[in-house]
């Protein structure tokens, strides 16, 4: 199975944060044919991405997740536009924020946890986002600088937010896109 463990954020601020992204690919300048918007219904924070994982881990993982359930809501901020892939974008994103450092520290406490189990350590960094879409191989240089000009030219998204619960999720790659399904959710 493939499983990732998310951030559970509020519905409406995904609604805000999703039309966002809808109104950058209506945007005349933005290249939106060179790429593939995320779904509504796939919108979500990672915290952590556990790979290809046995079907038995779960509940040892999902016990793991349990060790959270003392933390309390965390408030953030949606905010920042950007990408990854530096000249060459491959995703666009939404940043978040929040000034006390609660997300890292949530990510600390979860990867602890799940040190307890047979997981690798991620060595990735952590940079909390919402990815709005994944840019296509195809894309041209001209199409690539107009993206990144798109999302330099854009304010702050600003919209306010509250993690209340993580929750293991199982992804399923499709040819059309991934389908999550929960399989166990953690009130913080």
């Amino acid at each position: 199975m493939r499983l990732f463990v998310e951030a559970v954020l509020d519905d409406e601020a995904l609604e805000a944060a999703w039309s966002a992204g809808q109104a950058l690919r209506a945007e005349p300048q933005t290249p939106s044919h060179s790429i593939r918007w995320v779904r509504r219904e796939a919108f979500h924070l990672t915290l952590r991405f556990l790979g290809e994982v046995d079907e038995s881990s779960t509940s040892e993982i999902a016990s793991a997740l349990a060790e959270l359930s003392n933390l309390g809501p965390m408030p953030l901020q949606i905010g920042e536009w950007g990408t990854f892939g530096g000249r060459f974008p491959r995703v666009v994103w939404l940043g978040l924020a929040d000034d006390a450092g609660l997300l890292p520290r949530l990510r600390e406490r979860l990867d602890a946890a799940l040190a307890e189990t047979d997981l690798e350590p991620d060595p990735a960094p952590f940079r909390p986002h919402l990815t709005l879409g994944r840019v296509r191989r195809q894309a041209t240089r001209d199409e690539l600088a107009a993206l990144r000009r798109a999302i330099a030219n854009r304010p702050p998204l600003q919209v306010s937010t509250t993690v209340r619960a993580v929750a293991l999720v199982e992804s399923t790659l499709t040819p059309g896109s991934p389908r999550y399904r929960q399989l166990a959710r953690v009130e913080l």
